[in-house]
């Protein structure tokens, strides 16, 4: 199981850094397209591009930000809990994450696959295989349920840190 949760990291950390290029793309595309409307050439295809790659930018880094617990957590009524019922209510997040990530990656996989065998396209300015537009939701679910689960089995805990540790508090 170790292996999979190590294997899961990496994947995270490189879904992170590719998310950030992806990022840097947007930007650049942002500011080109700008300039380019300034100066009377626009591109017609800068915000369909823009709209399909943020939808990478959303599902990719998931598995990294809940590894590294970088997810909005309201812990006022974990701290308020007797340290018994703590672990019973992390396992009890834990699983409600793993349900709906699964769900919704099963989902998104049964999407992909319909989209594969049908060919269709998602029609913009340019024309994008509509399977494109779910592989980062299958990537991104499933490998948060990896990660959710390597909390579950007591690997980690979703509150090794205090929220009020973290930026921006």
């Amino acid at each position: 199981m170790q292996k999979l949760f190590d294997l899961s990291g990496l994947a995270a950390s490189l879904l992170a850094h590719v998310t950030r290029v992806i990022l840097g793309v947007i930007v650049l595309l942002v500011l080109y397209d700008v300039a380019a409307r300034n100066l009377a050439r626009p591109i017609a295809w800068s915000a369909s591009a823009i709209e399909i790659l943020l939808i990478y930018v959303a599902f990719l880094p998931m598995p990294a930000l809940v590894r590294q617990k970088g997810h909005v957590c309201a812990d006022f009524l974990r701290h308020a809990l007797p340290d018994a019922a703590r672990r019973g209510a992390e396992k009890l997040v834990c699983l409600l994450c793993i349900g709906i990530c699964a769900y919704l990656g099963l989902v998104a996989f049964q999407l992909l696959l319909e989209n594969l065998q049908s060919g269709d396209y998602d029609v913009r300015s340019f024309d994008v295989p509509r399977w494109t537009i779910y592989l980062p939701m299958v990537i991104g679910l499933w490998l948060s349920v990896i990660e959710f689960i390597r909390f579950l089995t007591g690997a980690d805990s979703l509150y090794a840190i205090d929220a009020r540790d973290i930026e921006g508090f």
